[in-house]
């Protein structure tokens, strides 16, 4: 199982459509991190199935490996093999998804669904019925800052099981501060690994806040990177200086660009 540092830092491997991965294995051995986050099907978009792909970069890097599942494919069943196979290849966690929806989604099960079934299979059983020989895969669970109402919904994801939460990525102080407020004030005890985009360019950042729901980009941010369009890992860490005092750990999304979050984890565990 997955045994984190004392302040973890996760960071999230670009996604790949194709079955060629020697660039996705080069970008990992580049990065420095405490564990990869590898993607499934972001934006409902083709991608390499990611438990196989974070048992290829964990047998690259030796670096612990958390590989996304969502309930948009597959059916309870279909998901409980997934589970296995990825018991079976000793990748260390899943990260428990809804999905962003496709052109045809499943959704048989809801999230909290999917953290009591890799519960159970870590407990050896499924549908009430003993397997042979259990799972040993740590839960991850997600929530969005930007969105109000997601502490219920990360309350029954930690009652489900879950383990420790990786969220989606926030742009500024009051959003972080009103979540983590939130969070505490509703009981939430599992680590909060919260989520950190250093944006690449001011293109990425009003493709994101025009086309991907729940991430608000502030105009404060967009004005900055028109003026400096190399200054996503500065704004991060800025940011970062202000929280890491409130943090249990950081889940960093970098789209790709390396230096930005080898810059952002040495200052973290400085």
């Amino acid at each position: 199982m997955l045994d984190f540092p004392n302040f973890p830092v996760t960071v999230e491997l670009s996604s790949l459509a194709g079955s060629d991965i020697s660039t996705i294995i080069d970008e990992a051995r580049s990065l420095r991190a405490d564990a990869f986050n590898i993607p499934d099907g972001i934006l409902g978009r083709l991608t390499i199935d990611p438990i196989v792909l974070a048992f290829r970069i964990r047998e690259a890097t030796k670096i612990p490996t958390i590989a996304h599942l969502t309930c948009r494919d597959s059916t309870k069943l279909g998901l409980a093999q997934k589970i296995l196979a990825a018991g079976n290849l000793e990748i260390d966690g899943i990260l428990a998804l809804s999905g962003d929806a496709a052109e045809r989604n499943v959704f048989e099960i809801r999230t909290p669904g999917l953290v009591e079934l890799i519960r159970d299979l870590n407990s050896g059983k499924f549908l009430d019925k003993k397997i042979k020989s259990p799972t040993n895969l740590k839960i991850a669970v997600a929530a969005n800052p930007n969105v109000d109402g997601q502490v219920k919904y990360l309350r029954e994801k930690e009652a489900a099981g879950g383990q420790f939460v990786q969220t989606q990525p926030v742009f500024d102080f009051e959003t972080a501060e009103k979540f983590l407020d939130a969070a505490k004030k509703a009981g939430i005890r599992i680590p909060i690994l919260l989520g950190i985009m250093p944006l690449k360019n001011l293109k990425v950042a009003e493709y994101f806040n025009a086309k991907v729901a729940g991430i608000t980009i502030p105009d404060s941010v967009l004005a900055k990177l028109a003026a400096d369009e190399n200054c996503g890992a500065e704004l991060a860490i800025n940011l970062l200086e202000k929280l890491k005092s409130r943090l249990d750990g950081v889940h960093l999304m970098p789209l790709g660009k390396v230096e930005n979050a080898n810059k952002i984890f040495d200052f973290l565990k400085k």
